[in-house]
Formats: C-alpha cells, structure tokens, sequence
C-alpha cells in the first residue's frame, strides 16, 4: 500500500499531506483529494481505465546530501536527526554500512528511535519485541519518549503503567518508596514531594531525635519531657502508615510526573523534534543530585552504625 503523502493530486496539483482528505480510484488506485473527485465527478485517469495502467507514486531524485527516510521516504535536509513527515530516526541513515552492519561492526538495530540509544549487540528478534513492547502511547506519551526519560528499570515501569490501564484497581507497591519514602522521591526527580516527605519525617521524628541525642550524651537531660517516649512511639506509628500510603501511590505518582515533565518538554521546544528529544536525553534516568544524597546516605547510614560509643 502506497503512502501518499508528499505525493500531488493529478487535478489540483497540491501535494497530499498527512492531514489531506484522499479519496483512492477503486480501479486505478489513483489519489485525489475528496473535494476534486467530488468536482471532477469521476477518476482524472479514467480515460486510461481497462488498460494495465495503474497508478505509481512520484519518485523525486533527492539533492545531494538529503537523506530519504526509511519508513515514509520523506525528503530530509542532510543532518536531520528525525524525519519531519513520520518522527522516525534518521540518525543511522548515514552511517557506513558493512554487510548491513555499521562500520563500527555492532549491529544496526534500533529500539529506542532516539540517538544514543540505539540497540547494539542483540538480535534481530529481541530488537523486535522490545520494539513491540515500546509501541503505543500511555496518557497521549509515546511509550518509547517515556523509556528513554526513565531509563534503568524503565521496563518495570512502563509494565505497571500499562497494567494500571488494564486494571484501574490496580497498584502496585513500591518497597523503595516505602522504606526510604524521601530519598526515592528525590531519586525519581519528584522534588516536592521529596521536600514534603522529609520535613514530615524530619518533625515527627523530633521526639526520637531528643531521646537518642541524650542517650549520647550530645543534649542534656532537660530536653525530655513527660511521655516522650510515648508520643515517640505513636509518631513512629503515623511515620509507618503515611510511608504505607506512599509505597501504594508512588508508581501513580510518578508515571503522571514522568507524564507531566515530557508534555512540558514539548510544549517548550515548540514542536522541533530534534530539540525534543535532546532534552529527553540531557533529562533521562535518575536524578543525579539524587543519586549524590542517596549515596552520601548510605555512606553515613554505615559510619553511624559501626562507630563505637
């Protein structure tokens, strides 16, 4: 079946686009738009009907340093990073090949459609059902934008975003969000939320704080007052069941934040896909300044524990 985009309309002489209204001869199968088969009244080929003609799309010799999109053969200005026509890749286009392989000798296999996050050493097969498992959009997103945005375990997410779409009574629990409820938001760029958490824990955790403080000897005596170990332990409790809570809506939360962050970056970049998909990847994976204070925690997490008193 042909694609009639970018190919002209035999009676008007306008070129089909993705939006055009075409109606296709039933015998010929050439295109027109619906409002020159309604004024015209008939195929602008009929006279060549009952013969072996059938109609054959335009083929335009491309400029020198152009490139020709795979998938939709659109036109591209050489260095065009996706095709303007259908958003596919054109970053391997250019690439020399060797034996279907680029020059490089990894396999030309491509999962995400992004650059720099082409599949390289695998097979066909598994690009293939990765391909599939990346098809479709959750919540108006393309799924394979929402991937690269996540990156590690982004797999795991996108299952569950799309079992939540199955099966709207469905959430899944999140042992990370649960037991260290600030630092998985930080983690996950979901900076408020992160900033919430840890004041909460921070206050409700005060009475705790007062009574370790002086147990070491760093605060005086004077600082306890009658029941804190009470009023500890009953802030303890609500710690555990709001960090319960979270651990049942962090994945809902985070999926419409990845949501909200991609939509905001395409609005931004005004619809330039080659900038759209460069903010994708200077944004993908974890938060950094997560990953610092994650790994400073754990560091201090172990001093503490083994220090001697």
């Amino acid at each position: 079946m042909y694609k009639f985009e970018n190919q002209p309309c035999e009676v008007c002489g306008e070129v089909f686009d993705k939006y055009s209204d075409i109606v296709t001869c039933p015998e010929c199968g050439t295109p027109h738009h619906r409002e020159c088969w309604h004024k015209t009244g008939h195929c602008v080929n009929e006279h060549k009907h009952g013969t072996d003609f059938e109609w054959q799309p335009v083929k335009k010799e491309p400029a020198a340093g152009s490139i020709t999109c795979p998938n939709c053969q659109a036109v591209m200005p050489g260095g065009t990073l996706f095709c303007e026509n259908c958003g596919h890749s054109l970053s391997q286009t250019n690439i020399p090949q060797q034996n279907g392989h680029p020059a490089n000798g990894q396999p030309n296999v491509q999962i995400f459609g992004i650059p720099g996050m082409m599949g390289v050493s695998i097979s066909q097969a598994d690009a293939n059902r990765i391909n599939k498992e990346l098809a479709g959009e959750i919540d108006g997103v393309p799924v394979r934008d929402m991937a690269v945005y996540i990156g590690p375990n982004a797999q795991s997410y996108i299952y569950k975003f799309r079992r939540m779409d199955s099966n709207p009574k469905y959430r899944p629990f999140s042992w990370a969000a649960f037991l260290f409820t600030p630092l998985w938001y930080l983690f996950r760029k979901m900076w408020k939320t992160a900033l919430a958490t840890a004041f909460f824990n921070g206050v409700m955790n005060i009475p705790y704080f007062i009574m370790t403080a002086v147990e070491m000897g760093v605060i005086e005596k004077s600082f306890m007052f009658p029941g804190i170990e009470s009023v500890a332990s009953v802030c303890q409790f609500i710690v555990l069941a709001v960090s319960l809570v979270l651990g049942f809506t962090a994945t809902p939360m985070y999926r419409k934040a990845t949501v909200k962050k991609l939509k905001q970056l395409k609005e931004e970049t005004g619809g330039d896909r080659n900038l759209y998909y460069r903010k994708i990847m200077e944004q993908a994976g974890p938060s950094k300044v997560g990953m610092a204070v994650v790994t400073m925690f754990a560091i201090f997490y172990l001093f503490t524990a083994f220090m001697p008193y």
